[in-house]
């Protein structure tokens, strides 16, 4: 797509809507942006008052300059690093980093990398906490919207030491193609992420609006692949696996369930704007269980605790006024939730949209601790204008493991 339009890139991941009656052009992603070429290099805006803390929940802010998360959680290495994607620069490039739970010694992994420079992001750790897999724009990406780690379109998968070492290239997408949230398996032997290939019916709008003239919410795909770590660059990865190639749904990949028994997704059937649950499979595709259901909210970034036994997830169920799929992308607020899978009781933890009647507060991306009673996320506010502030990174602690 031409670059014809200055857009605003993505740090905080929101869908909003393309379809029903609609048919102006609008993103996957609402944008938010930090005004300075670099890390703390300007003012930063006021937040937002946190939710009120409870006896049982505590929140904690540890930047205001945030990005898509993971923290490490496995027993292979001493650290718990946190590791996330700020915006970097005016051209709204990415790159990897890592903090301490504090949010201190905050340290560029990519920045000295043979990583190409651009849209890096998505990280992920690998269990041995030393490598970690992320997205990077290839040499077929014009550096536009859909290029972002976002959307992942003409994104390759990489993976790098934490200490800034061995980057190396391990799945190259053809041109057109995407990549899409990429996750290890608890135990490192397997990869799963969701692309998409092109190959979609066009029509006038697409071609016009679209990523290559390709409709970009339909024919996405997931990939799963088994991982040698003792093996290098794209032979690193083998058996590879494609789940629902011929669904037309919209998928994004969340991980694999402690056990590594089954994947966590999130699915748009159809690509229809909003209309987004979480599931689980099994590793060949079957027993998919839709764990939320509930089309009417958007409901995203399914994440596990350690003990298998809650859900963590962000949704827009706690705004009565805000209906899939007729209400848009200009309304939404997002709040974190959990899940208890033994009764299924849904509880919302954070209230940042409480008493914010011209803005509102987006939470997105999520992971858990490794001792299952603290959750990191990423959110901003927007204002009125739908203009959005920097986006932080949040610590939510329970008063016991979930």
């Amino acid at each position: 797509m031409k670059r014809k339009i200055t857009i605003i890139f993505a740090i905080i991941l929101v869908l909003v809507a393309v379809g029903g009656a609609r048919r102006s052009f609008q993103s996957k992603y609402e944008a938010l942006q930090p005004k300075s070429p670099s890390l703390s290099s300007s003012p930063l805006p006021p937040s937002p008052p946190p939710p009120p803390q409870t006896s049982e929940i505590t929140l904690v802010k540890l930047t205001d300059e945030g990005g898509r998360v993971d923290w490490y959680r496995g027993s292979q290495a001493k650290h718990s690093l946190i590791a996330y994607d700020p915006i970097v620069n005016f051209r709204q490039d990415t790159e990897i980093y890592t903090m301490e739970p504090d949010g201190g010694d905050k340290f560029c992994v990519t920045c000295d990398s043979s990583v190409p420079k651009g849209f890096i992001g998505q990280p992920a750790w690998h269990p041995n906490g030393q490598l970690i897999l992320f997205q990077a724009e290839n040499s077929n990406s014009k550096h536009g919207f859909y290029n972002h780690m976002a959307w992942g379109f003409n994104n390759d998968l990489w993976i790098i030491n934490k200490d800034g070492s061995g980057a190396q290239k391990i799945w190259s997408t053809l041109k057109s193609s995407s990549v899409l949230h990429p996750h290890f398996s608890h135990d490192g032997k397997k990869i799963v992420f969701a692309e998409r290939k092109p190959g979609s019916a066009l029509s006038p709008y697409w071609r016009k609006n679209g990523p290559d003239g390709q409709n970009p919410w339909i024919d996405w795909q997931i990939h799963i692949a088994d991982f040698d770590l003792s093996k290098t660059g794209e032979s690193a990865l083998s058996n590879h696996k494609i789940l629902y190639s011929d669904s037309g749904d919209f998928f994004e990949t969340h991980g694999f369930t402690e056990d590594n028994q089954r994947i966590v997704f999130s699915m748009t059937a159809n690509g229809k704007p909003y209309e987004d649950d979480i599931y689980t499979a099994r590793l060949d595709g079957s027993d998919k269980i839709n764990l939320i259901n509930s089309p009417s909210t958007w409901d995203e970034h399914g994440s596990f605790s350690p003990s298998g036994k809650t859900l963590a997830f962000m949704s827009s169920r706690a705004d009565n006024g805000w209906t899939a799929p007729e209400s848009t992308g200009a309304t939404l607020r997002t709040e974190l939730y959990i899940k208890n899978i033994g009764d299924g009781k849904i509880i919302r933890l954070t209230d940042f949209n409480k008493d914010m009647d011209d803005s509102r507060f987006l939470v997105s991306d999520l992971d858990w601790n490794r001792g299952g009673n603290k959750i990191v996320f990423v959110g901003g506010e927007f204002d009125a204008n739908s203009r959005p502030k920097h986006p932080q990174i949040w610590v939510l602690s329970f008063l016991k493991p979930q």
